[in-house]
């Protein structure tokens, strides 16, 4: 098993982790420790796990908890999913809608952003000819490409939306929340080298200045 040298470390993302502040937890460790390279991986939560198990990634950042006894896994920060309205959309005026009234329109979900209470929300509301009214999309990108022409509304972390004001979309919060998501610090229970550790700090000092 290959283990990073002090001068290495190597992150793997799995999609739909806030970039936020994960790019203010990457520029306060380059701040730090400019000397240490790191290198980073895109993957899918199945195998960000495995790929800590087996030793190919030091650390890894993911919305989905992991219950492998080898690995720990520290809640970092949340965000709460909001919906994503296009110019001039036919909404009540009220700031704020219930999932089940979100489903009278064509509403678009990106998958990576699991966030278990509103899947399960959208899950549960009946008829079934509601369920087809939810699209999948492969992207934050795709969804505010179809929110911003029009084609329906969007669920996605409010940071996003806020951030995708040129596409002038606007944000409503869903008024039967809070539905969150949270980044999680995975990392193996074995000893690991003292970057990871200090990486770990790090992230729990960037979590607890966004909670304040």
């Amino acid at each position: 098993m290959h283990h990073a040298t002090s001068r290495s470390f190597k992150l793997a993302i799995a999609p739909g982790v806030p970039s936020s502040r994960l790019s203010t937890l990457l520029a306060l460790q380059r701040a730090e420790e400019p000397d240490i390279a790191i290198t980073f991986f895109e993957v899918a939560g199945d195998d960000l796990a495995v790929g800590l198990q087996e030793g190919r990634y030091d650390a890894g950042m993911s919305l989905q908890d992991t219950s492998a006894p080898s690995l720990s896994s520290q809640p970092l920060w949340c965000e709460n999913m909001a919906v994503a309205v296009p110019p001039r959309f036919p909404l009540p005026n009220q700031a704020m809608l219930t999932v089940a009234e979100l489903l009278s329109y064509p509403v678009f979900r990106w998958q990576a952003e699991a966030c278990p209470l509103l899947d399960q929300r959208l899950s549960s509301l009946a008829p079934p000819v509601d369920q087809q009214s939810i699209q999948h999309v492969t992207s934050f990108k795709l969804l505010a490409l179809w929110v911003a022409a029009g084609y329906g509304l969007g669920i996605s972390a409010q940071p996003r939306i806020e951030r995708a004001h040129e596409w002038r979309i606007t944000m409503r919060l869903p008024s039967d929340g809070p539905y969150e998501i949270v980044t999680h610090l995975q990392r193996p229970h074995r000893p690991t080298n003292a970057v990871t550790e200090r990486f770990a700090r790090r992230a729990l000092q960037v979590a607890r200045a966004g909670a304040r």
